[in-house]
């Protein structure tokens, strides 16, 4: 398996949100080996998805056939353009988010992974399917991930967010509230049972906890 034209049909926030199947992505998490792909499968849950060899033929058969992935003159397959970006992504990366954006009945999550050269956001929807799109080159990973705090909270002003910032060797817990026209974050001690929380923070300020959680 190989990688082709890794950026050039790389996705553009707000421009193009490709959605990939159950298939098509346990075929992109076995991609690459080693480490970072592995803490991929683990952020993903997909350890039984991505050993299952009948799902990864058919995501391959699926790729081929939506022209993101072809077939060489050795009879290799290689992803390319927006699949390459992906697969590079799941399979290199050196940073993982987990956002889960709650409100007082229901929860929905982002993944965003940065790989280097490549930054993309994940959606999960219906039936194991995934929804990619390219992080804003003009913003820092840290303003992506408040800009998609604050649209959260501006649409559900009682809502809240969890954050697990990650690396393959390490995570960082942090939960966010809005109150009272000001953010509190808070740090969670599992060991402890406890939080220990910032209150009155400013959009700064909660920028600032991001990077400091990013490590």
């Amino acid at each position: 398996m190989t990688v082709q034209d890794q950026t050039q049909q790389e996705p553009r926030l707000g421009v193009d949100v490709i959605g990939f199947g159950v298939g098509e992505f346990a075929y992109l998490l076995n991609v690459f080996e080693g480490p970072a792909r592995d803490r991929s499968v683990s952020v993903f849950r997909a350890e039984e998805m991505v050993d299952d060899v009948t799902l990864s033929t058919a995501g391959a058969s699926s790729l081929l056939a939506r022209d993101l992935a072809t077939v060489d003159d050795d009879g290799e397959l290689g992803v390319k353009g927006v699949a390459a970006a992906v697969a590079t992504a799941l399979g290199q990366a050196t940073r993982w988010t987990e956002i889960s954006l709650l409100t007082g009945d229901s929860m929905d999550n982002v993944a965003f992974i940065e790989a280097p050269g490549v930054a993309i956001m994940l959606q999960p929807r219906l039936l194991g399917t995934w929804f990619v799109f390219a992080k804003d080159p003009s913003l820092s990973s840290a303003e992506a991930i408040l800009r998609i705090v604050q649209q959260h909270v501006s649409e559900n002003p009682a809502g809240s967010a969890y954050l697990v910032f990650k690396t393959v060797d390490s995570e960082q817990h942090l939960l966010v509230r809005r109150e009272e026209g000001s953010w509190t974050t808070g740090i969670p001690d599992f060991d402890k049972d406890e939080v220990a929380e910032t209150p009155r923070l400013d959009d700064a300020g909660l920028l600032a906890a991001f990077e400091d959680a990013r490590g």
